[in-house]
């Protein structure tokens, strides 16, 4: 079996292509930067600029399935232009994987694209599952519906579509948890509340 990534040197993506490689499943992947192309028996890279619809069609040579993990990280500060680069990178990502699917003989059945659970509004006594229809409505709920509209395409191409909507990942790699940990190992961290804080004012004189 062959599996085409992107995002294969990321956070989540390296950890994946480690356990892939580890079960004896060959691995393609995308990646932008020319220099992190490496060519071995079961590990190749093949070079995508998104933004200006590059791709090497080879990449789909003998895949099965596509894991779709590409996208600006969300840890970053949120400047205008910037939060236009966390949609872009998701949509433009996902158009062109579709059309060199479209346009090109594979044998592709499934692709697994990332998602976030950040659709769903904060609760700490409901669950929410794929079938729920209340989503909040705010910037990352909105990066999650167009980046999710963007991959269903692919079920006109007959293939199955899976969007795997995860939650915030912890790791001393990189991430989130590296940003959090700044204030903390400068005295100014705090606890995790759960929202639910009455808040208390001294009336002493």
């Amino acid at each position: 079996m062959r599996i085409l990534i992107t995002g294969a040197t990321g956070l989540i993506g390296s950890e994946l292509v480690l356990l892939l490689l580890q079960n004896g499943i060959s691995v393609h992947y995308l990646t932008t930067s020319k220099r992190k192309i490496e060519n071995q028996p079961n590990y190749k890279g093949f070079f995508w600029n998104p933004k200006l619809g590059i791709i090497d069609e080879n990449c789909l040579m003998g895949v099965d399935a596509i894991i779709h993990l590409a996208g600006a990280s969300i840890s970053k500060r949120w400047t205008k232009s910037y939060k236009q680069e966390i949609i872009e990178s998701r949509i433009f990502s996902s158009n062109l994987l579709f059309k060199i699917v479209k346009e090109n003989p594979n044998q592709v059945k499934q692709i697994i694209s990332a998602s976030g659970t950040a659709i769903y509004p904060n609760s700490s006594s409901t669950v929410y599952t794929e079938d729920s229809k209340t989503i909040v409505d705010n910037f990352l709920s909105n990066v999650v519906l167009k980046w999710e509209e963007s991959v269903d395409k692919f079920q006109s191409l007959n293939i199955k579509v899976c969007k795997l909507r995860t939650g915030v990942v912890f790791s001393d790699k990189g991430g989130a948890l590296l940003e959090i940990v700044k204030p903390i190992k400068l005295g100014l961290g705090s606890p995790f509340g759960d929202g639910k804080a009455n808040s208390i004012m001294d009336s002493s004189p």
